[in-house]
């Protein structure tokens, strides 16, 4: 089902996809359309990549944060980390 939505577009732009709709034969309508859908589906696969990357990102992360370095006692703290 088609919902109608309004778009504002600059002049130029109008008059490049008036272009375009007319060497296919198409309406302006159906190649905004066709347009918006293949945008969309890129940008889907670059949101799947981002949330795998990120994703990723956490695992190694809780991963090191896992595995504490152990370090001098309580009572040491102070020369080990202020050298006195």
């Amino acid at each position: 089902m088609l919902v109608r939505t309004q778009l504002m577009l600059d002049d130029t732009i109008k008059q490049e996809l008036q272009e375009i709709a007319a060497f296919y034969n198409a309406s302006m309508s159906e190649k905004v359309r066709e347009m918006i859908f293949e945008n969309i589906k890129l940008e889907k696969v670059k949101i799947k990549k981002h949330k795998k990357i990120a994703l990723s990102q956490a695992e190694a992360l809780m991963k090191w944060a896992s595995k504490p370095v152990s370090g001098p006692g309580n009572s040491e703290y102070d020369k080990y980390a202020y050298d006195f």
